[in-house]
């Protein structure tokens, strides 16, 4: 083997162990809808995590799905996973939770399919629950997670909308930095 071989083997290897302990959520730029990754892009079958199926893309494009933000400094890969999965449940029933209400089923269609698209604030609202109730976090007081967001103005709307508790006060912020649009340089 030879030495740039290795040396690509090494460096895929500590990118790799470094993206393991890092949660991904995009957004879509025209219909708001949100998807969860535990990789730095988008895949095809993270789009099976948009319930309906009128709604789902046929395939990925990756000009259309931003990073929104990435959450980083999980102790163990089984602690990302399980917030990444707690997270991709929340998508699931949210479309569930909106068919069921009978006042929005009573809309006409072209009210209603903005309203079901638009997840960008309730799963912002349920990231910060979610990792206020984490074990890890909580026992360190939030010490060691990162949250990269896409703007400064995105966290201070969520976190200042009423009836989301505030982070922990160890959970460190900074700027998620995206080269063409699309290609996370930073997490």
């Amino acid at each position: 083997m030879s030495a740039a071989a290795v040396t690509g083997a090494a460096k895929t290897a500590v990118t790799t162990q470094s993206t393991k302990n890092t949660v991904y959520l995009f957004r879509h730029i025209q219909t708001s809808q949100v998807l969860v990754s535990l990789k730095s892009s988008v895949e095809k079958q993270s789009l099976k995590q948009i319930a309906d199926v009128t709604r789902r893309p046929p395939h990925v494009r990756p000009d259309h799905w931003h990073p929104l933000v990435a959450i980083q400094g999980f102790s163990r890969p089984q602690d990302a996973l399980s917030f990444h999965n707690s997270l991709r449940d929340h998508q699931l029933n949210l479309h569930a939770a909106k068919v069921a209400d009978p006042t929005h089923i009573a809309q006409p269609r072209r009210l209603r399919a903005p309203q079901e698209m638009n997840q960008v604030d309730s799963t912002l609202c349920k990231m910060v629950e979610l990792l206020n109730a984490q074990p890890q976090v909580v026992a360190n007081q939030g010490k060691g997670i990162h949250i990269l967001w896409e703007r400064d103005g995105v966290r201070k709307q969520i976190l200042e909308m009423e009836g989301v508790k505030p982070l922990l006060e160890g959970v460190e912020h900074g700027e998620l930095v995206v080269k063409r649009g699309r290609d996370i340089v930073n997490a």
